[in-house]
C-alpha cells in the first residue's frame, strides 16, 4: 500500500512539473530598451498611400518564411488571405499592426506570458501630447515569437494600454530612437484584440 501511494505521489510530481515547464514569462524591464521583446517591426508612413483604421492581431509562421526583400507589413497583407497551419516543429509568432497614429506616439510590449493553452500580451500605446512640428501619420507592425508550442488549440490576448506624454528622454527630441519620458495612464480604458490558433503534431 505504501509502495502505491509513494508511486501515486510520484506521478502528481511528474504531472505538475510537466505543466508548469508549459508556463513562462518575459518582461521587458529596461526603459531604454522597451523594444526588447519586439522580434521583428516596421513604421509605415501614411504618405506611402497605406492606411490602417483599426488595430490587428495575426497569428503568423516563423519569420525566417518571410521572403528577404519583402517589408514585415507586405508579408502580413499574403498571409491575411491564407490558412496558416504549423506544427509543434515550428516557431510561433503573432503580428500586430496599430491603427494609425502620430510618427511622435510609441507602442512597446511590456510582457509576454503563457499559461497553458492562453498567451497574453501587453502592449503600451503611448499617445503624444506635447507641441507638433513636422509631424506624419504612420502605423506600426511588431512581431513577437512566441517560440515552438506543444500540439493543441491556443487563444492569444494581446491587451494595449493607453498611455500619453509630453515629454522625450535622451537629448529630448522627438527622434525614433528615443522613448517617453513621462508616460502615464491615458483617460480611457485598455483595449484587447485576441485570435484563436491550434499547432497540429509533426
Amino acid at each position: 500500500m505504501r509502495k502505491t501511494s509513494v508511486l501515486t505521489i510520484a506521478c502528481m510530481a511528474i504531472v505538475a512539473l510537466s505543466l508548469g515547464a508549459q508556463d513562462w514569462t518575459k518582461e521587458s524591464k529596461d526603459r531604454a530598451k522597451r523594444a526588447a521583446l519586439h522580434g521583428s517591426g516596421q513604421l509605415v508612413r501614411g504618405d506611402s498611400g497605406k492606411w490602417n483604421d483599426d488595430a490587428q492581431l495575426l497569428h503568423a509562421p516563423p519569420i525566417e518564411q518571410k521572403p528577404a526583400k519583402m517589408p514585415l507589413d507586405a508579408w502580413v497583407d499574403q498571409l491575411v488571405k491564407k490558412k496558416i497551419e504549423l506544427t509543434d516543429k515550428d516557431d510561433n509568432w503573432l503580428i500586430f499592426r496599430t491603427a494609425q497614429l502620430d510618427d511622435n506616439d510609441r507602442v512597446w510590449v511590456e510582457r509576454i506570458e503563457r499559461r497553458g493553452r492562453q498567451v497574453t500580451v501587453v502592449a503600451n500605446q503611448a499617445k503624444w501630447q506635447g507641441k507638433y512640428f513636422r509631424n506624419f501619420t504612420c502605423y506600426e507592425v511588431v512581431g513577437v515569437n512566441l517560440g515552438k508550442l506543444e500540439p493543441g488549440q491556443y487563444e492569444a490576448k494581446w491587451i494595449i494600454q493607453p498611455l500619453v506624454f509630453s515629454k522625450f528622454d535622451g537629448d529630448g527630441k522627438a527622434l525614433n530612437t528615443n522613448w517617453p519620458k513621462d508616460e502615464r495612464p491615458a483617460d480611457k480604458k485598455p483595449s484587447e484584440l485576441r485570435v484563436t490558433f491550434s499547432v497540429s503534431k509533426s
